[in-house]
């Protein structure tokens, strides 16, 4: 039988309760429910009150977890910077865990080998995506600075960085993205715009005061 999973929210507002004892659920704590802002439990009164929280990390421990216990509770936190919900982890049972990391210990070693292979392969996929990225900046600005494209790809697609080459709009090669890029790039290496921070002015001060440079310097790449 598949197993049921559950959202669990750390929550970012202080005025939830839960709908089963009434008490407030603190900014900061778990809160289950379909959505963070509907009608949730309290980890307490809720199925997961027994259950154990697996942090996030093996991928192999958290699906082989999840498969053996009834109940997954998926732990969700908001990234303010990112402007989304992000997983930190999973609530399983005790013997799901148990039992998992039985099978992980088994085929550790086969494990590892794929795991190499594939993080090989990846990392010729990422330098070949880099060079098709840049490649991709110097058709549409062909007038910036000799290899200067490579390295703005570089940056702009660096893993887990959250830049925009990581986007999937950018791995179409998105002119959107790809000029998203190339401006931040121009920000931060052709202005003095790190230099104006902790002068009492705002980030979108900084920038405002840029745009004509940035403008000026993007129209001359084209």
């Amino acid at each position: 039988m598949a197993t049921i999973s559950q959202n669990i929210y750390l929550t970012k507002r202080e005025k939830l309760h839960c709908k089963k004892c009434k008490k407030a659920i603190p900014k900061g704590k778990a809160f289950v429910a379909d959505e963070e802002d509907y009608n949730g439990l309290c980890l307490a009164c809720s199925p997961f009150a027994t259950y154990k929280l697996l942090a996030p990390g093996n991928v192999a421990l958290t699906r082989r977890s999840k498969k053996h216990s009834a109940l997954c509770g998926v732990l969700l936190a908001w990234n303010q910077r990112r402007k989304r919900y992000e997983r930190k982890g999973q609530y399983v049972e005790l013997q799901a865990i148990i039992k998992a990391k039985k099978e992980c210990a088994a085929d550790e070693t086969v494990r590892e080998a794929k795991n190499k292979k594939a993080a090989e392969v990846r990392l010729v996929q990422d330098a070949e995506y880099i060079q098709e990225f840049g490649k991709a900046i110097r058709v549409n600005y062909p007038n910036c600075p000799v290899k200067r494209e490579f390295e703005i790809a570089k940056h702009a697609c660096e893993k887990y960085s959250g830049r925009v080459g990581r986007s999937a709009a950018a791995k179409q090669f998105d002119a959107n993205m790809i000029d998203l890029a190339v401006e931040a790039h121009i920000r931060h290496t052709e202005t003095n715009y790190d230099a104006q921070f902790g002068k009492g002015m705002l980030k979108k001060e900084i920038r405002a005061g840029l745009s004509s440079t940035i403008k000026r310097i993007i129209t001359s790449w084209k």
